[in-house]
Parts: structure tokens; C-alpha cells; sequence
């Protein structure tokens, strides 16, 4: 079995939190999730972070660090779910997280940040973590608001490489919508076939 590194203390200069739970989702993440997701959810985690520190909004990176790393699990798992992914993911953190030693209402509000992550309309009633993940996904799936990532957009993509990520969550989403309907990937999926060609993204994560 190939080993997991190391929980590093900082990425791309943002520290990362040090606490056992952090630790042992980082090596969850390392061992379920595929290698285009697992980078995905890092720079989600990146950004996020990028946005709070810039605009001052003040976040527990705690709660962040796993919406982050496990906000996406669903997707994995199309054929087993029951929901969609992005409530099939916050079940899965939520029964990871508790069952790490996190407190029930900490676990709940992780779990509502990843369910949020796929809704039309996040506030900060919701939580700011909630609106943090939003607001980064939408950067790292469609290019939302780069232009706010650019001073670290370099360090990110250097330690977290886009590679194919586009075509392979393209392929994710489309796998949901012609599994369940009615869930928020078919909304997603019509923005993303209309921005295939006019991202700011591309597949080697170079921003055009």
C-alpha cells in the first residue's frame, strides 16, 4: 500500500491545522478520493483560505479543512448513493468526523458546508466556512471570481497541478445527472458544458 504523506504544516504559505482530526482526514483524503479530487480539494481548502484572509472573514480552519477535503466524496461513490453526492458527502463526514472525536455541532456544520457547496445561494447565515467552500469551488471549477486568487494562484497550482481535473469532473457531474434527477449537478452541468470552451481554466490549470 502506498504510504500517505505526511500532514505538511503549510501549503502555498497558508498553514494548515495540526490537530489530530485535520491529520486523520488529510490521510482519509489521500486514501479515498482520486487524485483529481484530492488536488481539488486542497486548492479549494487554498482559496477559501485566500478569500477569508483577504476580506477578513474570520473562519475555523478546523471545520474548513475537512468541508474541504471531503466536500466531494459523493461523486465517488454514484452507483451506492441514495442522495445526491453533495448529501451523501456530508453524511460520510459527518459519521468520519464524529467517529474521529469531533463534537456532534461541529461535525453538523461541516456537513452543511459540503451540502451547501452545490446550492444556488449560500449567506453567512449559513456559516462562513459554508460561504468560504462556495465561493472557492466556484473559483476551481469555473473560474468564479479568479481574479481574486491571483497572487497565490502559482504557489497553489505548483503544489496542487490542475492536470485533467475539468474533463474528469465534467465526467463526474455527468455520471450523477444521468444517475439521479433533480439534484443541483444538472444545473452545474449546463454551466459547465456552456464554459467548456471559456473558462479561465484549462486542463494543464494554466489560467488563459
Amino acid at each position: 500500500m502506498i504510504s500517505t504523506p505526511g500532514l505538511p504544516r503549510a501549503i502555498a504559505g497558508f498553514e494548515i491545522p495540526q490537530d489530530p482530526i485535520s491529520a486523520a482526514t488529510w490521510t482519509w483524503a489521500h486514501r479515498r478520493l482520486p487524485e483529481y479530487l484530492l488536488a481539488h480539494s486542497v486548492r479549494s481548502y487554498l482559496w477559501a483560505a485566500t478569500l477569508g484572509r483577504d476580506e477578513g472573514l474570520a473562519f475555523e480552519p478546523r471545520i474548513l479543512w475537512p468541508a474541504s477535503l471531503i466536500h466531494d466524496v459523493g461523486l465517488t461513490r454514484i452507483p451506492r448513493n441514495t442522495r445526491c453526492f453533495e448529501f451523501q458527502g456530508a453524511e460520510v463526514a459527518r459519521r468520519f468526523l464524529v467517529g474521529q472525536g469531533m463534537s456532534r455541532e461541529d461535525a453538523a456544520r461541516v456537513g452543511l458546508a459540503i451540502e451547501l457547496h452545490m446550492a444556488p445561494s449560500v449567506t453567512r447565515a449559513d456559516g462562513v466556512e459554508s460561504v468560504l467552500l462556495d465561493r472557492a469551488t466556484g473559483i476551481d471549477v469555473r473560474g468564479v471570481e479568479i481574479a481574486r486568487v491571483a497572487r497565490v494562484r502559482s504557489a497553489v497550482l505548483g503544489a496542487f497541478p490542475r492536470g485533467a481535473f475539468d474533463a474528469r469532473f465534467r465526467n463526474a457531474i455527468q455520471r450523477e445527472v444521468e444517475t439521479r434527477y433533480g439534484c443541483h449537478s444538472g444545473r452545474l452541468a449546463g454551466r459547465l458544458a456552456g464554459a467548456q470552451h471559456g473558462s479561465p481554466w484549462d486542463d494543464t490549470g494554466v489560467a488563459t
